[in-house]
């Protein structure tokens, strides 16, 4: 929420006028996630991802060239940037084709944001995303309804395997501030009635909250636990740091939105008593993979395709990702920035879907407060600053955190003064903020732009 007298009146009213409101904004998801599209979906889904080798081909060849066409004729800078590279689209007839045409990257789509959006489509039809900027580099993304639908389903589907339906009451482990950052007694999360979650701030799990937040866990009975991975294990290694153990167990974990390590996985099972799934997806809709109960991520090819390029000097294979299911502003042969390791051979689950063994590449640290919280999710404080190119959070120490800003033109105090509310509504008022402008940023050892670089002594 952007700091505003509606977020002050929030703040200061009763914790049940505050699950009313978020229930309210849980409609309002609700409507856009789950409409009779995304129960169609869901069956037709369920069914197609046992289709044979021969129908995964034969669909995938079909949406790659139709999806190319589309994009041609439909989207500006797809046609200028097609005719740029000589790119003749009806030899784009299969995925093995895609290797014609020319690498789509993050800062192109940023660059050229308008122009990527499809003509055939009236704006007011369309719903704005933002994408999380683990990369540092948010993006606007527009939307069709349909489209948030299917990746709903797809999502979903994924639960299924685990016998885990949209009906079941949940825990979800989040990076948005339902709870006002300095709050200093439970309850440290707010209840969304509508879709039958309960949000756990990730911002207020600490060592001084630790037992209220596990004393309600063992109150309350949720069927699973979802959302980011770097949360869940801050909490269990706090629990079991304090000896306290989790007696009303959920079902299942289901981890997204950041690298899911394999510490983390043997630590969250441990402590929660619970087994851990995993899914990959990406808010541009340019490619999804979900585990199976073997533990490998499948391509949802119903909606994707995942090629992969293997970078000479690292011995990486890099994502590529191209994607249908959003036709208002697809993303073709994208290089997203992540990794991953193909498994040779279909997988013994019985799917027929290619997989991977592992997915690399989105993993970043936490900032870590003076008092030893480990705040996750800082991705989403790069959202509020207009005029910068790239960002990155560097912290050598407790006391402080480093912002440095790639600026574009118009950059100054208005970008500074939104990165730290937001910043202080996630992690308080304590760490001292410093603005550095500098021409790049910091990549990781695989090449990948990391939001934040932690080098706490000792963590």
């Amino acid at each position: 929420m952007p700091d505003s007298l509606w977020e002050s009146a929030y703040y200061r009213l009763p914790v049940f006028l505050q699950n009313a409101i978020f229930s309210a904004y849980g409609f309002k998801l609700a409507r856009s996630r789950y409409s009779r599209h995304f129960y169609a979906e869901l069956e037709r889904l369920k069914r197609t991802e046992w289709w044979s080798a021969a129908e995964i081909a034969d669909h995938q060849n079909r949406m790659v060239a139709s999806i190319v066409r589309h994009a041609y004729e439909t989207v500006p800078f797809y046609r200028r940037w097609y005719d740029e590279h000589g790119v003749d689209i009806r030899r784009i007839a299969t995925v093995d084709d895609l290797q014609r045409l020319p690498i789509l990257t993050k800062q192109l789509v940023k660059d050229h944001q308008a122009e990527l959006v499809s003509t055939a489509f009236p704006r007011r039809s369309l719903i704005l995303q933002t994408t999380s900027g683990t990369t540092g580099t948010p993006l606007t993304i527009m939307r069709t309804s349909d489209g948030i639908a299917q990746q709903w389903a797809i999502w979903w589907r994924h639960k299924a395997r685990f016998g885990l339906t949209n009906l079941d009451r949940h825990l979800c482990f989040g990076v948005r501030v339902p709870v006002r950052h300095d709050q200093n007694r439970p309850p440290y999360w707010r209840t969304d009635y509508v879709n039958r979650r309960v949000y756990l701030s990730a911002y207020h799990v600490s060592r001084q909250t630790v037992q209220d937040v596990a004393n309600y866990l063992n109150r309350e009975t949720f069927q699973f636990f979802t959302g980011y991975p770097s949360a869940m294990y801050a909490l269990a290694n706090l629990m079991e740091d304090a000896g306290l153990r989790l007696y009303n167990r959920p079902k299942h974990i289901v981890c997204g939105s950041d690298a899911l390590l394999p510490r983390q996985e043997a630590v969250i099972s441990r402590v929660f008593g619970a087994p851990v799934t995993d899914q990959y997806g990406v808010t541009e809709y340019a490619g999804n993979m979900s585990k199976c109960e073997l533990g490998r991520y499948h391509v949802d090819v119903e909606v994707c395709h995942v090629g992969t390029q293997v970078e000479p000097d690292a011995g990486h294979q890099k994502l590529l990702l191209t994607g249908w299911g959003n036709p208002a502003m697809p993303f073709i042969r994208y290089e997203i920035g992540d990794y991953g390791t193909r498994l040779e051979g279909p997988c013994a689950c019985g799917r027929q879907s290619p997989c991977f063994v592992s997915i690399d590449g989105r993993t970043y640290d936490c900032v870590v407060t003076p008092d030893g919280r480990r705040i996750s999710g800082m991705a989403k404080v790069m959202e509020y600053a207009t005029h910068v190119r790239e960002m990155q959070i560097y912290q050598n120490s407790r006391q402080s955190v480093e912002f440095r800003i790639v600026p574009l033109q118009g950059y100054g105090e208005a970008d500074r003064d939104a990165l730290a509310r937001e910043f202080r509504h996630r992690a308080g008022h304590e760490i001292e903020l410093r603005f550095v402008e500098v021409e790049h940023v910091d990549r990781s050892r695989s090449g990948k732009q990391r939001a934040v670089i932690s080098e706490i002594p000792g963590e």
